[in-house]
């Protein structure tokens, strides 16, 4: 029942605007002359990856945000069972999600394909999964009244939740106090915003842009003409087999041959922490709540 509203822009990152931010679980999402303007990291930017790292955890948010698998599991089993013990009370079954069953975030994949595995399908939450067959009282219950709402703003676009209700009572209990709820929502627009501000700074970069064009004459050589890996994405039919889609594999051997995926991830990397160093509490302002919920999601577990 989030309300997402977006204004001024379009998200640059390829990909449509999430249909959900992650507001209360994680499931609920280079200027041409950077030089040495990128280099001054906030300060609670993590200190550089190994270089083995996988390259998508190159970014300082993707790694925040979206590699929190575990946690995320955690603090929606402890939102399931204390959403099911409100609704018990308003005499409501609440059929929570097996956390077996819940997955990661959707995370970015600014630059295409990454692999020829088909991506997994996430599951809404219970009470959205068949609206027609629960009633008024169930969703009163749930999300409290629908004109009482609890409204987040970013600089382009703002989220409201309800702001009483089952699910908010559970995400106070998550996040201490009920002034988080607002805290937690604004800050994840805002870590969002500056996604698609880096995003739109990599694409004007010279390096990027240079990458492209040696990654593009690779595809020439194996028979087909694309500017960008995104448009190798936009042009597969909707329900390809990424495995048996001559473009989608050569695709990724062009990404293996020129480095692709680790060169444009360190691009982002420099760009969000350029970007972040116009707001450097953000991280640590999600750090913060996010191990706030974790903690009281482990107390919750463990009773």
């Amino acid at each position: 029942m989030l309300q997402l509203t977006v204004t001024g822009r379009e998200d640059l990152g390829g990909r449509r605007p999430p249909r959900r931010l992650a507001v209360t679980t994680l499931l609920l999402p280079v200027v041409v002359a950077l030089g040495t303007a990128c280099s001054g990291a906030p300060a609670d930017d993590p200190a550089p990856l190994p270089s083995a790292a996988p390259p998508h955890l190159l970014p300082p948010i993707y790694s925040a945000v979206y590699d929190t698998e575990e946690v995320g599991r955690q603090i929606s089993a402890a939102q399931g069972q204390l959403i099911a013990r409100c609704m018990k009370e308003a005499g409501f079954t609440y059929p929570a999600m097996d956390p077996a069953e819940v997955g990661a975030p959707d995370r970015p994949k600014p630059f295409g394909l990454e692999s020829l595995e088909q991506p997994l399908a996430t599951r809404e939450s219970p009470a959205s999964e068949k609206p027609g067959r629960v009633d008024k009282a169930y969703i009163r219950a749930l999300y409290g009244d629908e004109s009482d709402r609890i409204t987040a703003k970013g600089a382009t676009m703002q989220v409201s939740r309800p702001a009483h209700g089952c699910q908010t009572q559970a995400d106070t209990r998550l996040l201490g106090e009920k002034k988080n709820l607002k805290r937690w929502s604004e800050t994840r627009i805002k870590l969002y915003e500056a996604e698609v501000e880096a995003q739109s700074l990599v694409r004007q970069d010279p390096e990027f842009k240079s990458l492209n064009a040696r990654w593009a004459t690779c595809m020439k050589r194996a028979g087909f003409t694309f500017r960008d890996p995104l448009q190798v994405l936009e042009k597969l039919p909707a329900k390809a087999v990424f495995r048996t889609e001559p473009s989608a594999r050569a695709d990724l051997t062009c990404k293996d041959e020129t480095d692709y995926l680790r060169s444009a991830y360190t691009g982002l990397a420099r760009a969000q922490r350029h970007v972040l160093t116009e707001s450097p509490e953000l991280l640590t302002t999600w750090k913060s709540l996010l191990r706030r919920q974790s903690d009281a999601a482990r107390q919750v577990l463990a009773r």
